[in-house]
């Protein structure tokens, strides 16, 4: 009997187990990355907020400060007793008379040399020395003045009045009143020598300078501080106003006037409590506060104004 034949076939290849994610796995892994997350927001999200609210306080100081500094650096260059403040509970309202420059004259010589005070009209006198922001020309802009007091019958700001023969009467020259400088013989300014100055009409200064001084000015210069709008505007070029314009509706209503934003975001601002108080002590103390996106800042800056005349 033959033996069977046994058939061999092929060994099949084994197929690979199919692998994943349980539910369990998946869940303790999105427990872990929560975990692992709230962690680092601890030392990631603490110093990104912290920079940021640096930058926020860091830009509202600057802002602060170049504010006040524009300021300070108007009243220090402000017209002896001609720094008019009105205090509100809406901010502030600030006024000078910005000099451009400034000499020493005479009263003694010969007629063209010196200068007539106490009443007397002139119409030209030398300036004893140069001028280091004007050059020689003819002017009608500025303006001379001869010991502003700020006082009745002694204010820049007051209308000016008429005298004998119909001169103009004042502490300062009248609008529209040309005045001519020129080099004396031999000045070689602004390094040496003196100047002439002349006026195109007689004018008759009120009183003389204890140091026999005399500034160069020209329009007034206004910071009007809003806190309900929160914004700090400086408005120039605008005619002497006999009264001080206290807002903005009356500032954008002058003649010629132009307005540029200081800054915004002001939460409180004040400049010493009144003008006779700048007047007198010679001082100003300016406090703004800015506030934005929950920063507040505060700063305040003291300056010393020149009220020699």
């Amino acid at each position: 009997m033959r033996p069977a034949l046994v058939r061999f076939l092929p060994r099949r290849a084994a197929l690979p187990r199919s692998r994943g994610f349980t539910l369990l796995e998946l869940i303790v892994t999105i427990v872990i990355a929560g975990i692992v997350a709230g962690m680092l927001s601890i030392f990631i999200v603490k110093p990104i907020q912290g920079y940021t609210d640096l930058s926020r306080r860091a830009a509202l100081v600057d802002a602060a400060e170049g504010a006040l500094r524009r300021m300070a650096r108007d009243l220090r260059l402000a017209l002896p007793n001609s720094v008019r403040v009105t205090n509100s509970t809406d901010g502030f309202a600030l006024e000078l008379l910005p000099i451009i420059d400034g000499g020493k004259y005479t009263t003694s010589g010969a007629t063209s040399v010196k200068i007539n005070l106490q009443g007397s009209f002139d119409a030209d006198f030398d300036n004893l020395g140069c001028f280091q922001n004007i050059t020689p020309g003819v002017y009608s802009t500025y303006r001379i003045v001869i010991n502003n007091l700020g006082t009745a019958g002694f204010d820049a700001y007051e209308p000016l009045t008429l005298g004998k023969q119909g001169i103009t009467l004042g502490v300062i020259t009248p609008v529209g009143l040309t005045i001519t400088i020129t080099n004396n013989t031999g000045a070689s300014c602004p390094t040496i020598g003196d100047q002439h100055i002349n006026f195109s009409a007689n004018h008759a200064f009120l009183d003389s300078s204890p140091q026999s001084r005399f500034y160069v000015v020209e329009k007034p210069i206004s910071y009007l501080c809003d806190k309900a709008n929160g914004t700090l505007t400086r408005y120039a070029n605008y005619p002497v106003q006999t009264s001080q314009p206290v807002t903005a509706a009356a500032l954008n209503g002058l003649s010629g006037v132009t307005s540029a934003l200081v800054t915004d975001s002001i939460g409180a601002c004040s400049v010493t409590s009144t003008a006779a108080d700048v007047r007198n002590r010679g001082l100003a103390t300016l406090d703004l506060t800015l506030s934005k996106d929950g920063e507040t800042i505060r700063l305040i800056h003291q300056v010393q104004l020149d009220n020699s005349r």
